[in-house]
């Protein structure tokens, strides 16, 4: 048959089951089932574009991981005649002339322009037919931005946006087999990688360049793989990369853990390393002679603020000559540091403070910080900025700054305008902290190492008794002050009068309600980071988890919106304390008398050991095992008291050791089975706990449960599993499995696949799910019976679409020996 030549395919089904095909050229396929009565038409073709526009745009918003753009801009941009030594360096050059794929690491100390230098690059240069360059700068502020599967959904995303001829049907299915529709990073790090290099393999990818700025701000584990997979895409023993001209630049501190990661690489000398301090005194002098041309810029756009004679600026620039080992950072602090004294202290004291610059770093974030306003606003705005979860905005940090505990309405609070709370960050922080898009943030990644004692991953220095800021913020107090915080908003008398109630939308609730979306999604967080004693904190602890109370369904509501299943129907305080591992108020209502330590909640049908199981917190299994207070006066009045049932099953037949081991809680899985809790429990889809620690990975839970057992009945554990999951369309279990790496093409005695079993079930999203994982289209069963054959013989239209859709060949569905 030609290439590109359109087939229609027409399978007719009548009443009895039996059928014939039709082939005929035209422009889909054409299915008619049930004696004719109903049809559907799907379009196929042999052609290079079967995929329609939708399945690209749909790829793209997936790859739109952040605003990376934005991320990138936070950084200042170069000075003119600086970055020009390190354009000139022969390792840049070689690795930027070169029409092979190669790789140069730029290590920098911190403050020595290493993100300037990365978007001066990223933003320099030029994208034509031959030359795309992509870009991702990490960040350790931002969750999202410490991802290294998010650094390879943005450089994908640019290279696709760039030429879209790149985003060819090859990459598209490949795309759909590796989606995950329920996972918060659809794609894993290989998947991305992979698609990556064939990408940059294409017929017109020319020169593909990727500048990953900061490497050392990612995660460890993502960062450590990686750095595994780009190590052995330049290895020796890889022929793609000669035939694709693939180039990295990274940029990140001189660690050694980053050294280690691309140990085999350095070893092989396959890597070239410029390191921006330099290493030789004419490397070091060209970077004085740049830092000398920034300093001259820096200093002539402050002269007209200080009011500074010619002497005085001359006297100014000798001085900042003078310091040795001098950063960058450095220079931008120290002048920032003097600029901002204007306001404070006469000509004579400014010319004094010339006399007397910091020598380092830390000693100017010292200065800075001692200029503050009012140490005590400062310290607590500081806590506030290093423990968030998140960046949090201007106005968020205006109502925290405002809070009090006796504050119970929005309308009692100190507001103030947005403008007026950016005065007082600048007033009482100086120039420690920047906005950025309504955002604050400190200064530079070094203000946090200087602040909070042991964050800082490299060698401490030695600290210095002048240093009284460094070290200052111990994290448990900064994740008190957050959790205090947090816990009085949610007390708010609206929450209780005005309560998020019905069918309202949370998203609109939330408009109306600055920062309740985080207290409500984080105060359970800080308070476990905090040093917090929860008997102190208990009153106040105790009203946000009353059941019977409107706040508390309120910001339960808040935190449960993101999760992809359905909040749990009355829930009691009980679930709720131990749910979020509130070991005092479960004691508490340990010691009422009528308490039910069984109750479930009304849609999973989940006690409170269930939950306290799934979270991992296993001082809250621990009082449930033990039951309610037994003393003697206890025991006179409840004859009958026991502990909670170990083996309680929720609507799916799980017990709590189940979701113990589903999520790897060992500790929390040795006090259950020490209890007696059975460890060949099944539940509706005959899983098991041991079934459940093998589908996620937790191989000494799977050890700790299997003692005895032949290893090699695991697999078969986990075949069974699978296509009992499918059989009774239980999707989260089927994609665990999945993406702990089970099997798709595993048979049962009838060689049955999962897919088949998918098929017989009609069940369309676990259909979609294993198509998407690159299930066989074309197996046959014994009876030579292919997914796509089943479907239309059980009158499944929509499943047969899509099987078609993603492959499956129409000219094989008439092979069944049953027919």
């Amino acid at each position: 048959m030609p290439r590109g030549e359109n087939i229609v395919t027409t399978q007719h089904i009548g009443p009895s089951g039996t059928g014939h095909q039709n082939h005929h050229s035209g422009q889909g396929t054409q299915i008619v089932t049930g004696g004719g009565n109903v049809k559907i038409s799907i379009k196929h073709s042999g052609s290079d574009n079967k995929y329609d526009e939708a399945s690209r745009v749909h790829i793209l918003k997936t790859l739109y991981a952040v605003e990376y753009p934005e991320r990138k801009d936070r950084n200042d941009n170069r000075i003119p005649g600086t970055c020009e030594w390190f354009k000139n360096h022969h390792h840049f050059k070689q690795w930027r002339e070169s029409d092979y794929s190669s790789m140069l690491w730029v290590s920098a100390d911190p403050g020595c322009g290493k993100s300037v230098l990365a978007k001066y690059l990223a933003d320099g240069l030029e994208t034509n037919e031959g030359r795309r360059p992509c870009y991702f700068f990490f960040k350790d502020d931002y969750e999202d931005q410490r991802s290294a599967k998010n650094a390879l959904r943005c450089l994908l995303y640019q290279l696709f946006e760039q030429n879209g001829n790149l985003l060819s049907d090859k990459i598209i299915k490949l795309f759909k087999t590796y989606e995950k529709p329920l996972a918060a990073s659809p794609y894993e790090l290989g998947e991305l990688w992979s698609i990556l290099v064939l990408a940059a393999q294409g017929e017109d990818s020319g020169e593909t360049i990727c500048i990953l700025d900061a490497l050392d701000e990612c995660r460890d584990n993502e960062r450590h793989s990686l750095a595994k997979l780009i190590c052995e895409f330049y290895g020796p023993n890889n022929d793609t990369k000669k035939r694709v001209n693939l180039k990295f630049l990274i940029t990140s501190r001189p660690y050694d853990k980053i050294k280690r990661d691309f140990e085999s690489a350095l070893d092989a000398d396959r890597l070239s390393v410029i390191h921006l301090k330099g290493e030789g005194d004419k490397e070091a002098q060209m970077i004085a002679k740049e830092i000398d041309i920034f300093i001259e810029n820096r200093v002539s756009h402050i002269q007209t603020n200080l009011s500074l004679t010619h002497l005085e600026q001359q006297q100014l620039l000798r001085r900042l000559r003078a310091v040795p080992n001098r950063t960058y950072l450095w220079v931008c602090l120290t002048l920032k540091w003097i600029d901002a004294a204007r306001y404070k202290f006469s000509q004579a004291d400014i010319r004094k403070m010339i006399s007397n610059l910091p020598q380092s770093v830390d000693e100017a974030y010292q200065k800075i910080l001692a200029n503050s306003t009012d140490e005590t606003q400062t310290k607590k705005l500081l806590h506030i900025i290093v423990a968030a979860e998140r960046p949090l905005t201007v106005a968020e940090i205006g109502l925290m700054m405002a809070m009090r505990q006796q504050i119970k309405c929005y309308e009692t609070l100190d507001h103030r305008p947005d403008e007026r709370v950016k005065q007082d960050i600048r007033d009482i922080c100086g120039l420690f902290v920047t906005i950025y898009d309504e955002k604050v943030y400190l200064l530079h990644q070094t203000a946090k190492e200087f602040l909070v004692p042991g964050h800082n991953t490299g060698v401490q220095a030695k600290q210095s008794s002048q240093l009284t800021w460094k070290s200052s913020l111990l994290p448990s107090h900064s994740h008190r002050i957050i959790c205090e915080i947090c816990v009085w908003h949610l007390l708010f008398t609206k929450f209780e009068t005005q309560p998020l109630a019905g069918e309202a939308i949370v998203a609109d609730y939330l408009r109306d309600n600055l920062f309740l979306e985080y207290s409500a999604k984080n105060w359970a967080t800080h308070f476990h980071a905090s040093d917090i004693k929860e008997s102190e904190f208990i009153q106040s602890l105790r009203q946000i988890c009353d059941v019977t109370s409107n706040r508390c369904l309120t910001w339960l509501k808040v935190y449960w919106a993101d999760m992809q299943t359905e909040i749990p129907l009355h829930f009691t305080t009980l679930m709720i304390a131990s749910y979020f591992g509130l070991k005092e108020i479960v004691k508490s209502e340990l010691g009422l008398r009528d308490i039910s330590i069984d109750a479930v909640d009304y849609r999973y049908q989940r006690s409170a050991l269930s939950w306290a199981s799934e979270n991992g917190f296993d001082s809250i299994v621990e009082l449930l095992i033990r039951g309610p207070n037994t003393s003697f006066w206890n025991y006179v009045k409840w004859p009958f008291s026991k502990g909670a049932k170990i083996d309680a099953r929720d609507i799916y037949g799980r017990t709590p050791l189940s979701y113990a081991c589903l999520n790897g809680y060992l500790p929390v899985v040795q006090k259950l089975v020490e209890a007696g809790a059975s460890v060949t429990s099944t539940d509706k889809i005959h899983g098991t706990p041991i079934s459940y620690a093998l589908c996620t990975g937790h191989t000494e839970i799977v050890d700790e449960l299997s003692k005895g057992t032949r290893a090699d009945s695991r697999d078969d554990i986990r075949r069974e599993l699978l296509l009992s999951a499918i059989k009774h369309d239980d999707k989260l279990i089927v994609k665990r499995l999945i993406d702990s790496g089970a099997n798709i093409e595993v048979v049962d005695s009838y060689n049955a696949t999962p897919l088949h079993y998918a098929v017989k079930y009609e069940n369309m999203s676990i259909t979609r799910l294993l198509l998407l994982s690159g299930a066989n289209t074309e197996a046959a069963d014994t009876e030579n019976m292919t997914p796509l054959y089943s479907a239309i013989n059980n009158g499944s239209l929509k499943i047969a679409q899509l099987l078609l859709e993603n492959g499956a060949n129409i000219e094989v569905v008439g092979m069944s020996k049953r027919y």
